[in-house]
């Protein structure tokens, strides 16, 4: 006995064979770990390439609002038909100009009334991943008599 008044009984001596399955449960651990690791990392890589996907959306929309902004400023409307280019995104914008067909309550036309639409494209090579078909477009509805 102790002098708390507690016994304690002498450990066992471990069976021979003992280490080798400590060093394959520690083989083990660490495999689980790195599965655990690699599917964390490819789930991180797979957000990361949606932020970005989210971001350059973002901009590009940012891009065609500001066509349309000063493409409704301008005074005449054949001033309003505009070319941009966004080097970075490696995107261009265009404007156009359509009359609308409408008729009043009377049934005599609206003279005056457009859309104007804004059509972004991806400037850079089908090879490279791009593609000449209009990513996105935006309009507005624009009244110059």
């Amino acid at each position: 006995m102790t002098s708390h008044g507690h016994h304690h009984a002498p450990r066992p001596a471990p069976h021979p064979g003992a280490r080798g399955y400590v060093l394959l449960e520690i083989i083990v651990a660490l495999t689980v770990f790195a599965v655990v690791v690699g599917g964390l990392a490819s789930v991180l890589h797979g957000s990361l390439d949606s932020a970005n996907a989210l971001r350059r959306t973002a901009a590009i929309r940012r891009g065609m609002e500001a066509v349309l902004i000063e493409a409704r400023l301008q005074p005449k409307r054949e001033e309003m038909i505009l070319t941009a280019t966004d080097e970075v995104l490696g995107m261009e914008y265009h404007s156009s100009l359509e009359e609308l067909k409408w008729t009043n309550r009377r049934g005599q036309p609206v003279r005056g009334l457009y859309v104007l639409r804004v059509e972004a494209r991806n400037t850079r090579a089908p090879a490279a991943g791009g593609s000449t078909e209009p990513t996105d477009s935006a309009e507005v509805y624009v009244y110059r008599p």
